[in-house]
């Protein structure tokens, strides 16, 4: 399609009604990210129904705008309230609170609304240029590559959190609980403590949203109730200088394309894309003992990641018809509302639509971060700054609503609750929390694939080293371990 067809689509979106959908869907999606419980999924099955009736360039743009929207919008309840506004905002934690609590905040959210910017505009470069060589390459990916990957990704987490032997025994328990629920080759049922609660297996986000936001509630609870979670936030330097992004470019660079490579891989998610990017930042800097401690580039690598991770989810989903992870399935449904299957056929038949589609992403990821920059990072400050006796209420019935409608299941509240305690006595035990989300969020995935590759070679362990990409991933296990192996000896040897 030649340069003059596609700038006419441009100019016929942003004249018609098209732009505030795509404006209503980013301006949702930022609010449900911002909020801790609420997830860019929920935003996203709100819009669905009203897409109905809509023209499919139009609903579909909404959608992925709320998409957009929802993942950027996570920074805020990370950076203001140390509580991650998305599952795929955690370490967003880990530095942009500290940078909160140093005087820090409006600089923290500015600098993670660039790296999802940055991350969005990279990613979407691919899905243009290459969407439909780089779902061919996913397709490659048999149970053997995906073990590999998601052993890595254990390895990776459980070296992030400074004590080795502790990740480990979390990873350990977390693939136990991992465990519960149904056999995934035969459907049996495995529940070892015999409670209909457990019936169905622990889904992963209720559990997220108990360890991560329903104990950060109970440990705020111990301070008192008068005064406010949110530190002094000052408005200054809210927009990166020009000499700090040249310093940390490769960080962004490599930040999206680990987010637009694991977006890529179908089942795997932003979460782990988020962990994978911030080890890697942590390996790569000159100071990797600030990382936790407010260090700018732990923020960078985690927005940048998971803003990527978006476009790397739609390369599969638009190329192959293969939905990567729940939100893309949602948008999968969208696409089959509209009468639109997904697949090589539909760049070959809809060439139109694909890039209507296209050039509405750009929009969006534009409109997030001038309302990230102009609205958010001025609102949401002021709404978050209640006292506690009001904020801390408010989150928990955002927490219950989001559990809840996950699945619509009351048990997955009862799930938020008991790892809500279980995310308070870590706390309390000084034992990490990471291992055990990626764990609950991979374990049943990392099973599955694990046992089909001893099926499929009759227990040999020769292929997962003669597979060039899986011997890839091996290769990077190993490395992983001794450079935590090198750190843990640093470590002791300044103690």
């Amino acid at each position: 399609m030649d340069a003059q067809t596609v700038f006419g689509i441009f100019v016929e979106i942003i004249t018609s009604s098209a732009v505030l959908y795509i404006l209503a869907g980013t301006a949702l999606g930022v609010f449900f990210g911002a909020l801790p419980g609420l997830t860019a999924t929920l935003a996203i099955v709100i819009l669905l129904p009203f897409t109905y009736g809509m023209d499919p360039a139009s609903g579909i743009a909404m959608l992925i705008a709320a998409y957009i929207g929802g993942i950027s919008g996570g920074v805020v309840a990370s950076v203001l309230i140390g509580m991650p506004g998305t599952p795929s905002s955690i370490t967003t934690v880990y530095d942009g609170y500290p940078m909160a609590k140093k005087g820090l905040g409006g600089k923290a959210l500015g600098i993670g609304a660039m790296g999802s910017l940055i991350g969005s505009l990279v990613s979407l470069f691919f899905l243009v240029t290459l969407a439909p060589q780089l779902a061919s390459i996913a397709l490659r990916f048999s149970p053997i590559e995906y073990t590999m990957v998601i052993l890595f990704a254990f390895i990776t987490v459980a070296g992030l959190t400074g004590n080795f032997v502790k990740s480990s025994l979390v990873a350990i328990v977390g693939l136990g609980i991992a465990l519960i629920g149904f056999d995934p080759l035969n459907s049996a049922e495995r529940n070892p403590f015999g409670l209909d609660v457990f019936a169905g297996g622990i889904t992963a986000i209720p559990a997220m949203i108990g360890l991560f936001v329903v104990s950060k509630v109970f440990i705020e609870l111990e301070g008192g109730h008068q005064n406010t979670i949110i530190p002094k936030i000052s408005m200054k330097n809210i927009y990166p200088k020009l000499s700090e992004m040249r310093a940390s470019w490769t960080n962004y660079l490599r930040s999206s394309l680990i987010g637009t490579a694991i977006g890529i891989l179908p089942g795997i998610g932003g979460t782990l894309a988020n962990f994978v990017s911030y080890d890697q930042a942590k390996k790569a800097s000159k100071e990797p003992e600030t990382f936790g401690k407010g260090n700018v580039d732990g923020l960078i690598a985690s927005e940048t990641a998971n803003n990527a991770v978006i476009a790397g989810n739609l390369i599969p989903l638009l190329a192959l018809g293969i939905p990567g992870d729940s939100v893309s399935a949602i948008l999968l449904g969208g696409l089959q509302i509209q009468g639109l299957q997904p697949g090589p056929l539909l760049f070959q038949n809809q060439p139109e639509f694909i890039v209507n589609l296209f050039i509405s992403f750009f929009i969006a990821v534009i409109m997030m971060y001038v309302l990230m920059m102009t609205v958010g990072i001025r609102l949401f400050p002021r709404m978050l700054s209640l006292k506690k006796v009001y904020l801390l209420p408010f989150v928990l019935v955002m927490s219950i609503a989001g559990a809840y409608n996950i699945g619509y299941r009351v048990e997955d509240i009862w799930i938020m609750i008991i790892f809500g305690v279980i995310g308070y006595v870590f706390h309390k035990l000084d034992f990490p929390t990471l291992p055990l989300v990626i764990t609950l969020l991979l374990g049943s995935t990392f099973e599955m694939n694990l046992r089909t590759s001893f099926i499929l070679t009759e227990g040999s362990l020769v292929p997962f080293v003669s597979r060039p990409i899986s011997l890839i991933f091996v290769v990077l296990t190993i490395i992983s371990l001794l450079f935590i192996i090198r750190s843990s000896r640093k470590a002791r040897q300044k103690a």
